[in-house]
């Protein structure tokens, strides 16, 4: 390989140009990034108006999964700056070191300036920030495991070899047709015709119902309106039914229709054409005015079966818990610091924290602990759930079948104003074996509710009552699972009588079966991949249009967690953490929601977990909470969870410890994706995530 400083002043040299000496800025971009780089583009599941956590991710396993060729064993300390930075940068300096009569003179400052600057470059890394995705190209020297970064990612949906990229009021058919050419012509001739899509509302808008929660919020607001939009003078759908005739052979373009009936590629790759937005320059949580055309390879997708859960995995017990997508992202800001480690949810709940870390096979022990005692219980469900075989989600779904049939068909729905609408359900007695364990987890929820009949948000659950529902089988706890659901989501509907329980509890399990459906169809393409993992910790398997990858936790065994879920997820004071345990701390903390505690003990447990934290935490350890900054339901925000007040008692607390406090030096395309991040969902909060760094 062409030594960095000399292929540098060749780019440099092939983009002066010759008749007024001033440097081509799209003809360098064209060699240095493209030619000799790596383009990459990607799409993320949710876009800026959810949260800004996936840029920073994004960012951080860049870092991780990147090296430098020349030296394999090292990972690359890559630099973001956007494509428009760069360019202003070295347009500048490059026309004033080519201002000089003399050819000798020109040809000796671009020596000097690429021996000099030639390092940097070799890890300046162009960006281009879009509302639901970005473009990232990689220079010269860097390889980057696209598969591992995919697989490891909460917010990527889909990545691949960026193709073009332009400004919809400048896109032009010839530029568009030559870029496509282009990327044919470097691909392998043996993989065409290559599918080319457009995502169009036309025709997947009304049959992507079943991926609604997946792609609202996100890939879904990249679709453009096909039969509507042009390129200049040329109407789209024109330009692609011509490329459907004129270029038949090398891609393979489907006819119009619902895409669950006509695509049936199972290829290697697609080539997708989407619509994209410019980021807002006022407000990043809503899309700038400027729209693109992107067209795209799409090489790997990822696949996780927590994502179609995400805040509501089986085994539930309240409202606000953090999604799995956000968890993984939080988790992969830490990876470029941290080899090894030891990880701690000290309010571990339902086991996210747990079950990401395990699912991306970090090297680190994972304490997982929670002050509720049906914890360990909680994550032990969901782990025995989520490593299920088909034949055992199948069986299940035949049983939650029989209930939902039964409930459906003769279930009586009682009358408003009985106490939550419809504890009792009557049932025929014939009906009774099947639902025996609906009504069993009906009685413990009526039982609870009768000892804690003020309790509208989370119930507290006594270590007796855990170990009753530990000896229950898992349908019945499941059941129960369900019933909380019914009980918590739709208490505004009790409250008014617009909502029986008979009506909650079906509405809940329908949303679990569908669920559990696509996570059979998951399962069933990842049991049929037979690709050895080798060093990997990922799976890869065909796709309808690319090559998934996948953890290969879901193809483990549930006991080979067993003894490891009986040490590491505990029943466990926040506040009694060890003194110099642990690298990272990552916590939901209560916000006041789901509890009956006034502030004052609200106040006391953030500033007494805020000192035990700051005591755990080893030398260049994180610490990361995430707390509510908005609410959208009118209910009063605690004082004690105000952002600002958690920071200043950090940085006076880790203060009179002699700790320090610190944010290490990033080179980043914009202080918008630095901490503190930020995650909404538009029903209920906007929370804010606050990271340190400690000393």
């Amino acid at each position: 390989m062409e030594s960095t400083p000399h292929l540098l002043e060749s780019c440099i040299h092939s983009a002066i140009n010759k008749e007024t000496r001033e440097f081509q800025w799209d003809v360098f971009f064209r060699k240095w990034f493209r030619e000799h780089g790596s383009p990459y583009f990607f799409l993320f599941r949710k876009h800026l108006g959810v949260t800004n956590t996936q840029y920073a991710e994004l960012f951080a396993l860049l870092e991780t999964h990147s090296i430098k060729k020349a030296e394999p064993t090292s990972g690359a300390h890559l630099l973001f700056h956007t494509t428009e930075q760069i360019r202003e940068t070295l347009v500048e300096t490059l026309n004033s070191v080519l201002d000089s009569k003399e050819e000798n003179k020109r040809a000796d400052g671009i020596r000097l300036f690429t021996e000099r600057y030639a390092e940097v470059l070799s890890f300046t890394v162009a960006v281009d920030m879009f509302y639901c995705s970005s473009a990232v190209a990689l220079p010269p020297g860097i390889d980057l495991n696209l598969y591992q970064v995919c697989a490891d990612s909460g917010y990527i949906h889909s990545a691949g070899k960026s193709i073009y990229i332009r400004n919809i009021k400048k896109a032009r058919i010839y530029d568009f047709r030559s870029s496509l050419r282009k990327h044919i012509e470097d691909n392998d001739s043996t993989s065409l015709p290559i599918p080319f899509v457009v995502y169009a509302h036309e025709d997947f808008t009304g049959y992507d119902k079943v991926a609604k929660d997946q792609i609202s919020k996100g890939i879904e607001t990249t679709k453009l309106y096909l039969e509507k939009m042009s390129m200049g003078a040329y109407r789209l759908v024109e330009i692609v039914e011509q490329m459907r005739v004129e270029m038949a052979g090398q891609l393979d373009i489907p006819p119009a229709g619902p895409y669950g009936e006509l695509h049936r590629f199972e290829k290697q790759k697609t080539l997708w054409l989407i619509g994209e937005r410019s980021l807002s320059k006022t407000n990043p949580t809503n899309p700038g005015m400027g729209r693109y055309y992107v067209c795209y390879e799409q090489s790997v997708k990822s696949e996780n079966p927590f994502f179609l859960f995400d805040e509501n995995k089986p085994a539930w017990k309240s409202h606000t818990t953090l999604p799995h997508s956000l968890t993984a992202a939080l988790l992969n800001l830490t990876r470029p610091h941290l080899k090894s480690s030891v990880i701690c949810d000290p309010f571990g709940g339902t086991g996210t924290t747990w079950l990401e870390a395990k699912r991306l096979d970090l090297r680190a022990q994972v304490k997982t602990s929670d002050l509720s005692s049906i914890g360990p219980l909680m994550v032990d469900d969901n782990l025995a759930f989520f490593l299920s075989n088909t034949t055992e989600l199948a069986e299940l779904r035949i049983e939650l079948g029989r209930v939902q049939d039964i409930l459906k068909k003769e279930g009586k729905e009682p009358e408003y104003g009985v106490h939550q609408g419809a504890l009792d359900l009557n049932v025929s007695s014939s009906s009774s074996t099947p639902v025996a364990p609906f009504l069993i987890a009906s009685k413990i929820i009526q039982e609870l509710q009768e000892e804690q009949p003020n309790e509208d948000q989370e119930f507290w659950f006594s270590d007796e009552f855990v170990e009753r529902l530990g000896k229950e089988n898992f349908l019945t706890r499941f059941m129960f699972y369900v019933a909380l659901r019914a009980v918590f989501r739709y208490q505004g509907g009790y409250t008014r009588q617009s909502m029986v329980f008979h009506k909650a509890f079906l509405k809940s399990l329908d949303e679990l079966i569908s669920q559990l459906d696509q996570l059979t169809k998951a399962r069933t393409d990842i049991e049929k991949t037979v690709t050895p993992l080798g060093t990997r910790n990922y799976m890869i398997f065909q796709g309808m249009y690319s090559k998934e990858v996948i953890s290969a936790f879901f193809l483990k065994e549930k006991n080979s967690f067993s003894e490891e879920v009986k040490t590491s997820v505990v029943t466990k004071d926040a506040r009694s953490l060890d003194a110099d345990s642990v690298d990272v701390i990552l916590c939901d903390p209560p916000y006041g929601f789901n509890t009956s505690e006034d502030q004052s003990k609200l106040a006391k447990l953030y500033s007494e977990f805020i000192d035990t934290a700051i005591r755990a935490i080893k030398s260049n350890g994180h610490l990361i909470i995430c707390l509510p900054a908005e609410s959208y339901t009118g209910r009063d925000l605690p004082y004690c969870t105000r952002s600002d007040m958690i920071t200043n008692q950090v940085l006076i607390k880790a203060g009179a410890m002699n700790r320090k406090v610190y944010m290490p030096a990033k080179s980043l395309p914009t202080r918008g994706f630095s901490p503190p991040y930020y995650w909404e969902a538009d029903k209920a909060l906007r929370r804010t995530i606050l990271h340190f760094r400690l000393i």
